[in-house]
């Protein structure tokens, strides 16, 4: 029996994950201040929106107090893959499950979101109370002129 040779045919290879700082999306561009991961994470559809609905009551609670304007909020944490499952009796073969949720692959040094017009003191504030709701370290950073 011949053994099946990997090197010739690539389609039965599983995908090379690569282990790297994310380099494309890790600086402020358009806000003053940003949330910026610091691991790799799947981060699943019911976190991301949780995280986002905090990040707007509280932005919409420091809108009301204070009389700076509209702060601006951009959030990177978009969830792009599918995530099946089957259920635990199924024998192996049959194809792939059904799609069950869809989730967000974080790396070290991606871009969680951007705030702007928004004063140091209530940014702080923020940052602390999202970074308490997240599962993964994480690190501010500012672009205060």
């Amino acid at each position: 029996m011949k053994r099946f040779n990997t090197k010739n045919n690539p389609t039965r290879q599983h995908k090379n994950t690569k282990k790297h700082i994310n380099q494309t999306s890790h600086l402020v561009k358009r806000g003053q201040l940003g949330l910026r991961s610091l691991a790799y994470k799947q981060v699943d559809i019911t976190q991301i929106n949780s995280i986002q609905k905090k990040i707007q009551k509280e932005i919409k609670v420091i809108e009301k107090k204070s009389n700076l304007g509209r702060i601006k909020l951009w959030f990177y944490m978009l969830p792009k893959n599918a995530v099946t499952k089957f259920s635990p009796e199924t024998r192996m073969g049959k194809g792939k499950g059904a799609i069950v949720s869809h989730c967000c692959y974080i790396k070290p040094g991606q871009l969680l979101f951007e705030l702007s017009n928004l004063p140091k003191l209530k940014s702080l504030e923020l940052l602390s109370c999202v970074k308490s709701s997240l599962s993964f370290k994480t690190q501010s950073f500012f672009r205060f002129h």
